[in-house]
């Protein structure tokens, strides 16, 4: 009986550590990490689509209605800036989720963590309009760089977690790219070949 009894308590631990809140917060830092690794742009909007719509959800249950607006505002960069050919539509589309996300901003105003996280969004929109993927990346790290100050302030240790595992990935990527454009021009005929 006390057996059974000490494995109830064990599910119960289980059942609570896979909570909606935990899953969607994993599942979206698995794609948003993936996204750091990947080398095509559009593959990476994807990964960054599928983590912020996971961190919506994650969000949400939380009750951080601050952090749920601007992974849904991001959702929407992501969509508009998607195509490969981008209408005047799509442009305008983008450009009003920047006043739409200090607005966000100001109405939830909570000091520096709040000017911190419009910063870190400036940037990640900036990299998202990038159609170059090393200059993307470069945002996306200063971006970072920005948010991890909003989440030293929060608190966040798993946010930290993600920052970190963020510019890692972005890092790693960065420095292959060098280390490849290096090669193609140290060895241009092992290119032709």
């Amino acid at each position: 009986m006390v057996f059974l009894l000490h494995q109830l308590t064990f599910l119960s631990d289980l059942l609570q550590a896979l909570s909606l809140v935990t899953v969607t917060g994993l599942a979206g830092l698995a794609f948003g990490t993936l996204s750091t690794l990947l080398a095509d742009r559009r593959a990476i909007l994807s990964a960054q689509a599928a983590a912020s719509s996971l961190f919506v959800l994650h969000f949400l249950c939380l009750g951080a209605r601050t952090g749920m607006l601007m992974c849904l505002l991001g959702l929407v960069q992501m969509a508009a800036s998607y195509p490969r050919r981008r209408t005047w539509r799509l442009n305008a589309l983008f450009a009003a989720t920047v006043p739409a996300a200090l607005a966000v901003a100001a109405v939830t105003w909570q000091g520096p963590m709040s000017g911190l996280s419009a910063t870190g969004f400036i940037l990640a929109t900036l990299g998202r309009w990038q159609t170059d993927v090393a200059r993307m990346r470069l945002f996306f790290v200063v971006a970072t760089l920005v948010g991890a100050g909003h989440n030293t302030l929060a608190g966040s240790v798993f946010g930290l977690c993600s920052d970190a595992m963020g510019l890692s990935g972005h890092g790693w990527r960065l420095w292959r790219a060098h280390a490849d454009r290096r090669v193609v021009a140290e060895h241009p005929a092992l290119v032709a070949a």
